[in-house]
């Protein structure tokens, strides 16, 4: 009987020293679309991290639930990673990882979501003169990998990343240019799916004051695309459910200007999209409208409107609030 104390003793305190020595942070995301009084999501994410000078160990996980027409519940394992200083030339990182670059049309997290965006495997990262180079693998395949680069000098910058799928691969190439001491930002992405479908975006940002910005760019879809450009890694792959427009269809032109204001506290945002498809226009936009509570609580409101596959005009009002500690 002590033997059996003891032991519960000394597990319990090893418990309590495990958890003790993590850092710990927890965040909840509740969605409700003000249009239905049966439509609520919520996503609770709890993350822990331990580590060292040169070693981290970090595990998150979600339970969310969703109150629609499907009335959805579940439990999913966000990230859980190790990671080592190897060599002092760069970081492995082993596991489940939530993985961003570049533009963000092949590869970018899912934050507005609730469904997250992870991949299983292996990363090596280093900086070499100036350059950022991330490369990896896909679960354990070894023939499913990427090669991501990037770097900056003198207001110009670049991204390359380069995926690999057996024998498909895709790519995407990012330029852009600062000037007018940042005020004024050029930017210009070419991008090509595992299906050969192209996708081609330009734009430009402009500070009007310091806390006011316009944007303006054009999207084009190539009419040589077999189909829809898509890419299962990226948020614009599930497009409204995600908060944003999306992929569209081969041959489709996208136009988008864009209006943000930073007021301290409140942040109000104005996006305009205009979509065109041979004879065929249609028009979206986002309003938003953002303000932090305290340094852990914020309160937001999305409003959406665009054109649904059978062309009927879809309003919608998503009213968040993020808590963490």
């Amino acid at each position: 009987m002590k033997k059996n104390l003891r032991n519960v003793l000394v597990l319990g305190l090893g418990l309590i020293t495990t958890i003790a020595s993590a850092q710990m942070t927890v965040e909840s995301k509740t969605r409700a679309l003000q249009d239905s009084e049966d439509a609520v999501k919520q996503r609770i994410s709890v993350a822990a991290t331990w580590g060292g000078d040169d070693w981290s160990v970090h595990t998150s996980s979600d339970v969310h639930y969703s109150v629609d027409a499907s009335a959805v519940a579940g439990y999913d394992i966000y990230e859980a990673y190790a990671s080592t200083d190897v060599m002092g030339f760069g970081t492995l990182t082993v596991g489940r990882q939530d993985l961003s670059f570049g533009s963000g049309a092949l590869i970018s997290s899912n934050d507005w979501g609730m469904n997250r965006l992870t991949t299983d495997g292996a990363d090596f990262a280093a900086n070499f003169g100036g350059f950022d180079i991330s490369v990896g693998t896909f679960g354990r395949d070894r023939n499913n990998n990427y090669m991501n680069a990037g770097g900056e000098f003198s207001g110009v910058s670049f991204n390359v990343l380069m995926l690999n799928n057996g024998d498909l691969s895709a790519n995407g190439y990012d330029f852009g240019y600062s000037l007018m001491g940042g005020d004024l930002n050029l930017m210009y992405s070419m991008n090509s799916d595992f299906n050969e479908n192209e996708m081609t975006m330009m734009g430009a940002s402009y500070n009007v004051f310091e806390n006011m910005s316009l944007s303006y760019s054009m999207t084009s879809y190539s009419e040589d695309n077999s189909g829809t450009f898509s890419s299962a890694n990226s948020a614009m792959n599930d497009g409204w459910n995600n908060g944003m427009l999306g992929f569209q269809a081969a041959g489709t032109d996208v136009t988008t200007i864009g209006l943000s204001y930073d007021l301290g506290g409140i942040n109000l945002g104005y996006t305009m999209h205009t979509v065109t498809h041979g004879d065929h226009e249609d028009d979206a936009s986002v309003i938003s409208l953002g303000y932090s509570m305290t340094d852990n609580a914020s309160i937001s409101l999305d409003r959406f409107t665009y054109m649904d596959a059978n062309d009927v005009e879809v309003e919608s009002t998503w009213i968040t609030l993020e808590i963490g500690m």
